[in-house]
């Protein structure tokens, strides 16, 4: 090879995972080992037979399709994409053939040279090992998190391919398949007048024409998705991301001004962030058994202290570990329906508590439900509870454990349909004992994450409606928000638990964070407030309300960051340490900066807890 040639690969590599998490010498001596490939368009890239002759693979320039032995597609692969990792495993083949779908420029590494330096440096070596599951373990693990937090809070125009296929609303299903080809794109989108009305993906050209013989000279309008899910070019990636999810979709149309900008897709997010949350939840997907996400989910508590030690948002980490958790139930109903077959009918999976708030953190455990359109029979809710047991003990495998209070989808009294979900909160908000109280504190926060969605939409709709005319109610829920206190007393002096196995402890959950979620949910019912999920959002929405003033909501929003960093920082150390978590701190652990601040949060707290009473309670009722 050309000496010249060393510098601009040396820069090529450095960029790359896994190669960017090699020192500047180890990038230097693999540089100047690398075997340079020309690949012509249509050539097989042939694997060497003996392994200490075969090498891992990097693409420069082209791309390349990887191949299952039975013809379908394994990956798609571009510039900067690595293959070949099973060279590290002497037990394993490849088990694909690797093409290239246009000219291609390969880098090969061999074997022998990488072997000798990760056996100089074992440090390194997770980093190409065979297990991506083990590889996305390691880079977790790293205190770098390569702009993690910065990729989610990007503008969606930030990361959206400008590279897109369109066709007029005219075009056949033939030409639109020459155009997705044409621009190498996984899905084309349909145009009329301008204005995007449909959009068409390569599933949708495998089931609706190859497996039922389509005339490819029918209008690509036969077998388009009309209207289809879109996001604003200004969104965040998080938000479009949570979009896909919901609509269990993998290319999103990215608008701004009602045209086009781009597309944003599934494998665009992985190759930007391989190794990191959309890695995972990609992962989730195309996990094909229970023992493999049982495997991934142990991945979770690493990623959560990498978010954590990187810097990341506390509401960002607790939307990320939301959307994780999101893919692990929806895979997991993917593979139960599988399991029990067809549902007899329409239904919604709906979870409640910090997952439907977005706000799900290391020690969340499962709060979910069923609901379907209609009043179910015996054998009917048998399939429904089969469902549930299914999903709801693989959740318990992958690391959410079981609510304790047993509000789940596999408890035939949280397996129900709309009109007995209707008539339930009916009684619990117009009777509001304790147990009635407790059931309509759980379900208040739900969210549908799969299934007929507006079968949930519907039932948050009646009972905030039917909130709103049963004033007593807020009254009866601020009772039970304010019974609890901030652990500060006149004095300004913590107050510790006093006996038990968290005795001279602060709990921030219960006695500050909690506090805050139940009355952001009383402010936010109060004003009808159903699109606001979060606690903070809702603060927010309650504000653009003219419910609570500017000066309210900084005092709100100060506390929970600030508690809500310092627990996720204790969370965080613990998990390094392979310590038990928990909410609860010891203060000697404190650092004087955190006391003090802890301290005001708390009298924070408790005021808004004052001004709550005095504004959702009635006469005697709190007394």
């Amino acid at each position: 090879m050309d000496s010249s040639l060393i510098p601009n690969i040396e820069w090529f590599i450095a960029q790359i995972d896994p190669f960017n998490h090699l020192p500047k010498s180890v990038i230097s001596q693999i540089a100047a080992n690398i075997e340079i490939r020309y690949i012509a368009e249509g050539a097989v890239i042939a694997f060497e037979e003996q392994r200490d002759k075969r090498c891992l693979y990097l693409i420069r320039t082209g791309a390349v399709e990887q191949k299952k032995a039975n013809g379908e597609l394994r990956a798609r692969l571009e510039s900067g994409s690595v293959f070949g990792f099973s060279i590290f495993n002497p037990l394993e083949e490849e088990h694909y053939t690797a093409l290239a779908i246009e000219n291609s420029l390969i880098y090969q590494v061999p074997y022998a040279i990488l072997h000798r330096i990760l056996q100089q440096h074992p440090e390194y070596a997770e980093y190409f090992a065979s297990d991506a599951n083990i590889r996305l373990h390691k880079a977790a693990q790293t205190h770098l998190a390569q702009g993690q937090g910065n990729l989610f809070m990007q503008s969606v125009a930030e990361v959206a391919n400008r590279k897109i296929a369109q066709v007029d609303a005219r075009a056949t299903i033939q030409h639109t398949a020459e155009k997705m080809c044409q621009q190498r794109r996984s899905s084309a989108l349909i145009m009329q007048d301008g204005q995007l009305i449909g959009i068409v993906n390569d599933r949708d050209m495998t089931k609706k024409v190859v497996a039922q013989a389509l005339d490819v000279q029918l209008p690509i309008t036969h077998i388009m998705t009309p209207n289809p899910p879109t996001v604003a070019a200004d969104d965040s990636v998080l938000n479009a991301v949570s979009l896909m999810m919901q609509h269990n979709i993998r290319s999103l149309p990215v608008m701004a001004d009602n045209q086009v900008l781009g597309i944003l897709t599934a494998t665009d997010l992985v190759q930007k962030n391989s190794t990191q949350s959309i890695f995972l939840i990609n992962h989730i997907f195309q996990a094909d058994s229970l023992p493999l996400l049982i495997k991934l989910g142990q991945k979770r508590q690493a990623l959560f202290a990498a978010l954590v030690n990187s810097g990341t948002h506390y509401q960002h980490i607790m939307q990320v570990m939301t959307l994780i958790a999101d893919a692990f139930n929806q895979k997991l109903l993917m593979m139960a329906e599988h399991y029990c077959g067809v549902a007899p009918c329409r239904y919604a999976w709906l979870v409640s508590g910090s997952q439907a708030r977005y706000e799900i953190h290391p020690l969340s455990d499962q709060d979910n439900a069923i609901i379907t359109e209609r009043k179910l029979s015996f054998e009917e809710q048998r399939y429904f509870l089969r469902l549930a047991e299914f999903v709801n003990d693989g959740l318990d495998k992958c690391g959410y454990e079981k609510c304790s209070g047993g509000y789940m989808a596999s408890n035939p009294r949280w397996c129900q349909s709309l009109a007995e979900w209707q008539q339930d909160f009916r009684h619990w908000i117009q009777n509001p004992e304790q147990e009635g109280l407790l059931n309509a504190s759980v379900l208040l926060d739900l969210r549908a994450i799969y299934g007929a969605s507006d079968l949930g939409t519907e039932l948050q709709q009646f009972f905030v409606q039917l909130i709103g005319q049963n004033r007593r109610f807020l009254a009866f829920l601020t009772a039970n928000a304010i019974r609890v206190k901030p652990p500060l007393n006149i004095f300004r002096n913590f107050v510790l638990i006093k006996d038990g196995e968290h005795k001279n402890k602060l709990n921030l959950k219960k006695r500050a964070i909690s506090l805050l979620v139940d009355l952001g949910r009383i402010y936010a019912l109060s004003a009808g407030i159903v699109q606001a999920s979060s606690t903070e959002e809702r603060f927010k929405a309650c504000y653009q309300a003219n419910v609570i003033n500017q000066a309210t909501l900084d005092d709100i929003l100060a506390a929970y960051h600030f508690v809500s960093e310092v627990r996720f920082k204790y969370q965080a150390q613990a998990l390094q340490q392979q310590q038990m978590l928990t909410n609860h701190i010891t203060p000697d652990d404190l650092t004087s900066f955190e006391r003090n601040n802890l301290k005001d949060a708390f009298r924070l707290i408790a005021k808004l807890q004052e001004a709550a009473e005095l504004r959702f309670s009635q006469k005697g009722l709190l007394r």
